[in-house]
């Protein structure tokens, strides 16, 4: 089954946040971009079918701006016109030219694959999991977020998490404030118990030297692995971290494409790898991505960049596509007034 693309139409959003995020690359307050439409030509059984996308660019992740998201979704509207779709290499191959803006690329792609998995009468899940195993799965467990908060509003909400079912939850350091970071994840430790997994994220807040002595202090919290302890660029440096010490490193802002990806493979960077969908332009990219980060032998882990409804379930249908055993970043959501 095939579709043919009969007009892409775009409209802006905004979604403000309970209270500022605050991470080590500074606060978020709110998340802007598109939700993408994209309508078949064809009818099915006299029914058109509506293919949804989500183009959100956002700081720090390597994405494009929010006028040159827009610019791209402009052009895509009279360019894309009458394409026809088989399968995910069509979309593949008609969406190379939009490698370099992440999030238009991603807001399009998802509206057709959205498109791909009605026509074809199966999930986009089901979808990108016959690159693998085949093997969806209906649940996926999810790690809470704790921003870099005082230690005592951090244990308030670790026990909120874990009351309501995380069993997982991901803290962030790498403020100006070692002192305070080690409180934060020493005070939520104490009172959560040994039973539940805590990862931390530097967000590229360390020098190398910072991160190596930072991570021996808290080797004694049991943690699961830090997130980005240096900079991005700096590969040699964060695989010099993780020969350093025993915690386990996760590249995230160090991958925003398959180029980045091989090269954290080859310095031996990290140990896992993590997926943002939208940073990565898309679930396609992503899902190549997870094979290329498996057949290394690492292990890969989904996030959103706290994004709306549409690329929260992408990033979910991903995740339920690949054979991974860790808790994935996808309960976002909540720290936004709409969603």
């Amino acid at each position: 089954m095939t579709f043919i693309v009969q007009s892409i139409q775009y409209q802006p959003y905004r979604l403000a946040f309970h209270e500022p995020f605050q991470t080590a690359l500074g606060s978020i307050s709110h998340r802007e971009g598109f939700v993408v439409e994209i309508r078949d030509r064809k009818s099915h059984d006299r029914v058109q079918y509506i293919g949804l996308g989500e183009a959100a660019p956002l700081d720090g992740f390597g994405m494009e701006s929010l006028a040159e998201t827009e610019r791209v979704l402009r052009e895509a509207q009279r360019s894309l016109i009458n394409a026809e779709i088989h399968d995910l290499n069509d979309i593949e191959n008609i969406l190379t030219k939009y490698d370099h803006t992440p999030a238009a690329k991603h807001g399009i792609e998802l509206g057709l694959l959205n498109l791909l998995s009605q026509v074809q009468g199966i999930s986009i899940s089901q979808l990108l999991a016959n690159s693998f195993s085949g093997i969806v799965r209906d649940q996926v467990a999810v790690n809470a977020v704790i921003g870099a908060t005082t230690p005592e509003r951090a244990v308030s909400k670790a026990k909120q998490y874990i009351e309501q079912g995380y069993h997982c939850l991901k803290i962030k350091v790498g403020t100006k404030d070692f002192e305070m970071d080690l409180r934060r994840v020493e005070a939520v430790r104490s009172q959560v118990g040994a039973h539940i997994q805590i990862r931390i994220d530097a967000n590229q807040g360390w020098s190398v030297t910072e991160a190596i002595a930072n991570l021996k202090k808290l080797e004694f919290s049991q943690i699961e692995y830090v997130e980005q302890p240096v900079a991005a660029s700096d590969l040699l440096g964060m695989a010099e971290v993780r020969q350093s010490q025993s915690i386990l490193v996760a590249a995230d802002e160090s991958v925003n494409n398959l180029s980045q990806l091989q090269q954290v493979v080859n310095t031996q960077a990290a140990d896992i790898i993590i997926l943002k969908p939208m940073a990565l332009g898309g679930l396609i990219t992503a899902n190549h991505a997870a094979a290329i980060a498996f057949k290394a032998g690492l292990d890969v882990v989904v996030t959103t960049t706290i994004d709306g409804a549409i690329a929260r379930q992408a990033a979910f249908d991903l995740a339920a596509a690949l054979p991974i055993k860790r808790a994935c970043g996808l309960a976002t959501g909540h720290f936004l007034i709409e969603n």
